[in-house]
């Protein structure tokens, strides 16, 4: 490096840089320069990109149609609809609005059809964002519950469901196209109904609602389209049955003490009465052995007498010990109950 030099006139000091120090220093400001450049060109890309993303891409002009995943087959196209459309945005809304999920999350667990929320999310359909999946479990209805003229639906926690239904339209909602039982009615409470989406109570519903779940799926008791416990705890007669169930016939079935009570000891098994209705069921092709009542309750079957003169008297009955009267009127053979089958 050469000498720095001084100025005749001024005193001052002239510093001198050589030719390689110079080129180098506007070789890195060339370069830093192309750098800058670049990066502010992606910066506008990235920009850029956004922009069309949000507004052409993650945001649809239409708002989200909403996908019941895992829709459970009980449900009718008009329920589904239901849930659907009360989760429904009422506008378009960003793929990369997360409120908009949080809200739908606090929609469903208000709505009374929807037991738990396992989750809500935005999903590809003809383009990203454009459909909203829920994915929920629901509470299904196994019962009509009576109150004064309105049958309401409810589930088998007892929780009152919104659909209410007149007396005209239970026939239609009780058996099926097919002609089976699709629901059983629970008549005889004695609470007034809740809230959608709240608790019932009572012992007597909760008594009946267990019926319900133990005559499911018994193509025996297909017959049977009702649970009555107006006289449950024996609050009307001490001395009748507690439960009585009802055929689509217009018959009875006296089953006696509600399943699982303190004192249902004093009756024969809740397994026991069932084998009876089925021995019933396959001796006469019906449940109620074409009488007008039987009796389930103790170690013998107890109907009305089948005595085809018409000549006993009006009140008799026939019993059995475990086993149905035949067709012509005569009992058949059988063991006594032991009393450890109680």
């Amino acid at each position: 490096m050469g000498k720095s030099k001084k100025s005749g006139s001024s005193g001052s000091y002239r510093l001198a840089i050589s030719p390689e120090l110079s080129a180098w220093v506007r070789r890195i400001a060339t370069r830093a320069s192309a750098v800058a450049l670049v990066l502010l060109a992606l910066a506008a890309a990235v920009f850029l990109l956004k922009r069309y993303v949000e507004r052409e891409v993650a945001f649809p002009k239409k708002p989200p149609a909403v996908v019941l995943k895992n829709r459970p087959v009980w449900m009718s196209e008009f329920l589904a609809a239901s849930i659907a459309e009360s989760v429904r945005p009422a506008g378009a809304h960003s793929s990369f609005d997360h409120q908009m999920l949080v809200d739908r999350v606090a929609m469903l667990k208000t709505n009374p059809w929807i037991k738990n929320v396992r989750q809500v999310r935005r999903t590809y359909g003809e383009r990203p964002g454009d459909s909203l999946e829920i994915d929920c479990d629901y509470r299904a209805p196994i019962a009509l519950v009576r109150w004064r003229n309105d049958y309401w639906l409810v589930d088998g926690d007892g929780v009152k469901l919104p659909e209410r239904f007149a007396a005209a339209d239970v026939p239609k909602i009780v058996i099926g196209r097919d002609g089976h039982t699709n629901i059983r009615v629970v008549e005889g409470i004695q609470r007034p109904p809740p809230l959608a989406g709240k608790n019932w109570g009572g012992d007597d519903l909760a008594a009946g609602l267990e019926m319900v779940k133990r005559l499911y799926g018994l193509a025996f008791a297909d017959e049977i389209v009702k649970v009555n416990v107006a006289n449950f705890g024996g609050r009307v007669d001490l001395r009748e049955a507690q439960v009585v169930l009802g055929t689509k016939n217009l018959t009875e079935i006296r089953w006696g003490r509600p399943i699982g009570s303190k004192d249902d000891f004093i009756e024969v098994n809740a397994d026991r009465k069932l084998d009876y209705i089925r021995q019933v069921y396959e001796e006469f092709g019906r449940c109620d052995a074409r009488q007008k009542w039987i009796d389930v309750r103790y170690d013998m079957i107890r109907i009305p007498s089948l005595d085809p003169s018409g000549t006993g008297p009006a009140n008799a009955s026939a019993t059995t010990p475990g086993r149905a009267p035949t067709k012509s009127g005569r009992v058949s053979a059988g063991t006594p109950s032991a009393r450890a089958d109680r």
